[in-house]
């Protein structure tokens, strides 16, 4: 054999090897704590007052203020990590978001000017399920248990997202409530 066929033989085993390595790791990445896809499951949530910020797990599209003068400045692409999908999906499940209503006030005595919106969208392979808790008070307090879960589950995806380098590179709100 010549050296050049050693050396492609070479090459050719390889390749082979490392495209079976990778597909074991693909298979096991794929694969949650639970046993679920994670394509099986992408939220999406918006938050803040108003409403002006926004995260989509599905497309990775991140907002950080849709109030400015150029808004475009303030979005950005982030696609979670698997341990960050793996925590959001862990919170999501302990909420049991169908077990709220699609219209939510956590505090409906309590208003606030400005106010806050929280839009949380959980999507699985059974399905769909949006709560809506529009101009809500921004002072973020429940009046019960499963209103204090909620609001701590949308706390906690966004304390995720301000973590993130891609949050910490969009430039400073160019308004600010009072």
């Amino acid at each position: 054999m010549k050296k050049k066929d050693v050396i492609a033989v070479c090459a050719l085993a390889l390749c082979t090897v490392l495209c079976i390595v990778g597909a074991s790791a693909l298979s096991r990445d794929e694969e949650t704590e639970n046993g679920e896809a994670p394509e099986d499951f992408s939220f999406a949530l918006t938050w803040n007052c108003y409403g002006v910020s926004s995260y989509d797990s599905a497309t990775g599209k991140l907002v950080k203020t849709t109030d400015a003068t150029h808004p475009e400045d303030y979005v950005t692409e982030y696609h979670l990590t698997e341990a960050e999908q793996q925590q959001i999906q862990k919170l999501m499940q302990e909420l049991d978001l169908d077990s709220y209503p699609s219209r939510y006030d956590p505090n409906p005595d309590v208003k606030s000017e400005p106010s806050m919106t929280l839009i949380l969208t959980a999507r699985t392979a059974e399905g769909e399920k949006t709560v809506r808790a529009e101009n809500i008070a921004i002072l973020g307090d429940a009046k019960d248990a499963k209103g204090r879960k909620f609001l701590d589950v949308c706390r906690a995806i966004e304390n995720i997202l301000y973590a993130t380098d891609a949050w910490q590179a969009l430039p400073e709100y160019e308004f600010f409530y009072e």
